[in-house]
């Protein structure tokens, strides 16, 4: 069912110039230029995208994606499931090492999982199902249930905040803090990161590939042609195009889409569009401060239009779609426009109703933003003037991107943050819906509902429940959506192989020269 219900996406991705079938070679450097610093290398602490973008090239995870967005064995080589449900034997790989020369065993994945479980949105999530986790023998890992999951391989195969297997002694060496060594199973090794000049990787010539040839997903055989990459902070959208241009960088992350033309008429460039990638959003802090009070969120919400906030953010219309439900058109079996109510009010007057039964007296709405993503200050910039023609008092904050992700963690720094959500693979550990991630949307008839589309695996009974998440999403206003975006990316003709997908990966890419 699923297979089907990804085809048309699946097949959007497939459609691309890059895939030229020429001979690939080994050697090179391949130079990215990414939006800025990652807040962090411990894949297992953060959802911040550009962690995984990075990270994803030394960590591999138990299961991965295939092309039609299912999960398949990445690390593990097969799984049973038995008790009804509650019980998955999963066997792993022999002979797979990490970059330090040890095998990996389940000594390390167990403590791995269970850190995971313990510290990462997507792992909490799950854990609420999770009775224990053991090893039976070196390569076998069971993890018993206390209820049947339609969402565990889903969420041990997702590339954001993943469930990576790290070496039990740099977890053991972390404690409580985030690991200090970074190292996997991947195909490129961590060699250094110098902060604000590059993070550099490796090829690691001990890679353990799977046998089976890669599917056009994620999975399947992984090989690394390039000798090195250089994952390289450019902050400045125009300086990260003008880079690939002269041939400074190979990739370049982020170019805004009203570049689309100019860069498909440039011979040495080819631009690369990912439909969909995520939806922006704002998301207000229900824990503490002004946010707290959900007729101010109500206000809020009742405030915006939509549509000079994506073209402020985005520009080009074919980049943009204004869209209220929380999952993609694409995604057929979750996308549904039930329960969006109170999307694109555009209603000042309403929205200044909201704010007197509130009591709001004009204390400052401090909103933390950034311009390494522009999008997300573009969009933060034409907002902050609606929400003012209503009366709030906003403060826009601008910072660097690895700032903002470590100041969102802490309730009494801001009320408001920009971000956006990338396209999930399942919609009970979407991270948009989460109550354990930054903004603490906590509501307990929506926690009902997504614990039971944890278990669940009846399509029509998941969007049903779906449905209702959205009912309550519009009322409580648990994130403010403000549209759907697509990601345009320049590579040089000379990068060959690259897949533009939703989460970037360089693997079985090469250079032609």
């Amino acid at each position: 069912m699923k297979r089907l219900i990804f085809s048309a996406l699946a097949l959007s991705l497939l459609a691309t110039p890059a895939l030229a079938q020429d001979t690939p070679r080994m050697g090179g450097v391949l130079k990215a230029a990414m939006i800025g610093e990652p807040p962090s290398l411990d894949l297992h602490w953060t959802t911040a995208v550009i962690t995984q973008q990075i990270t994803w090239h030394i960590y591999e995870t138990l299961y991965t994606y295939d092309k039609n967005l299912q999960p398949i064995p990445m690390l593990a080589e097969s799984h049973t499931v038995t008790d009804g449900g509650r019980r998955y034997t999963i066997t792993l790989r022999k002979n797979v090492k990490f970059h330090n020369g040890k095998e990996m065993t389940s000594a390390d994945v167990v403590p791995s999982l269970q850190r995971w479980g313990k510290m990462s949105t997507t792992g909490k999530a799950l854990w609420k199902s999770v009775e224990a986790v053991e090893a039976k023998d070196p390569y076998t890992v069971v993890i018993h249930l206390k209820e049947p999951s339609g969402s565990l391989l889903f969420g041990l195969g997702s590339p954001n905040n993943g469930a990576a297997i790290y070496p039990k002694d740099v977890m053991a060496a972390a404690g409580e803090g985030q690991i200090k060594e970074f190292i996997g199973t991947g195909p490129y090794r961590f060699i250094e990161h110098k902060p604000d000049r590059h993070i550099k990787l490796a090829r690691f010539k001990e890679y353990a590939a799977r046998s089976e040839p890669a599917d056009g997903g994620y999975g399947g055989k992984r090989v690394a042609y390039f000798d090195e990459i250089l994952f390289i902070p450019v902050p400045d959208e125009a300086v990260r195009l003008a880079g690939v241009e002269t041939g400074e960088y190979h990739y370049a992350q982020t170019i805004k889409a009203d570049q689309y033309d100019r860069v498909k008429s440039l011979p040495a460039l080819e631009p690369q569009v990912v439909k969909p990638y995520g939806w922006i959003t704002a998301v207000p802090n229900h824990k503490q401060g002004v946010m707290a009070n959900k007729k101010v969120r109500q206000a809020f919400l009742a405030a915006l239009d939509m549509e000079p906030i994506m073209s402020a953010a985005i520009g080009n219309k074919a980049f943009y779609r204004l869209e209220g439900a929380l999952f993609y058109p694409e995604q057929a079996a979750f996308h549904s426009t039930s329960g969006v109510t109170g999307y694109s009010q555009k209603n000042p007057t309403k929205a200044k109703a909201l704010l007197a039964e509130a009591g709001y007296k004009g204390e400052p709405v401090r909103w933390i933003t950034t311009k390494e993503y522009d999008w997300m200050y573009n969009a933060a910039l034409v907002a902050k003037q609606q929400m003012e023609a209503a009366g709030f008092v906003v403060d826009l904050q601008v910072l660097d991107w690895a700032t903002l992700v470590q100041r969102r963690n802490k309730p009494e720094l801001y009320d408001i943050f920009s971000t956006g959500f990338t396209l999930g693979a399942d919609p009970a550990i979407a991270t948009s819906i989460q109550c354990n991630w930054p903004g603490w949307w906590c509501n307990e008839e929506k926690e009902r509902l997504v614990a039971e589309m944890l278990k669940e695996t009846d399509p029509k009974k998941r969007k049903a429940q779906i449905e209702r998440v959205q009912a309550i999403f519009y009322d409580d206003v648990g994130r403010v959506k403000f549209g759907d975006y697509f990601t345009f990316q320049v590579t040089r003709k000379e990068l060959r192989g690259f897949r533009p997908q939703p989460f970037l990966y360089f693997w079985n890419s090469w250079l032609a020269k």
